[in-house]
């Protein structure tokens, strides 16, 4: 699927597409029916032309809950952040709709933020297992580096 990148912009800016939140368990975040589950629902809005977004809100044991996020887009910055777009790229360009894996919170690194390509639209149609792994892993790796930073600010405050 491409798109125009100011008609992307401008789909974003004025909310026009579809979203889906859930609240889970690091636990259930991380189980593949999950993760298929957030997939498949950008897969079917893909189907119908459509940009779109899933979040896992993750109540994690210690400190504030995580937002992890599919996410399709054009570029890798989050949706939010979608008016940096046109300082980036050319607004009359087509561009290549990707889903993207975005995950925030304090205690991930210093932005706060992290985002990465899982797959092209295309590439999550013809081979949704492959996509599926892919941000199994990068979620596990995210929630990880999150816990393990929480611990090691525990421990400095002793």
């Amino acid at each position: 699927m491409k798109i125009n990148v100011q008609t992307f912009v401008d789909q974003i800016l004025a909310d026009k597409f579809q979203t889906k939140k859930e609240t889970v368990t690091v636990k259930q975040v991380e189980e593949t029916k999950a993760i298929e589950a957030g997939l498949k629902y950008l897969s079917d809005n893909a189907n119908k032309n459509e940009l779109s977004q899933f979040e896992w809100i993750v109540k994690v044991p210690a400190g504030e809950n995580v937002s992890v996020r599919l996410e399709t887009s054009v570029i890798n910055l989050p949706l939010m952040n979608s008016k940096t777009i046109t300082k980036i790229l050319d607004v009359n360009e087509e561009r290549e709709v990707n889903v993207y894996l975005v995950c925030e919170a304090a205690d991930l690194n210093r932005s706060g933020l992290r985002i990465d390509q899982c797959a092209s639209l295309t590439s999550l149609a013809d081979d949704p297992d492959s996509a599926g792994k892919m941000a199994k892993e990068w979620i596990t790796t995210q929630l990880t580096t999150i816990e393990s930073n929480r611990a090691a600010a525990k421990e400095e405050k002793k």
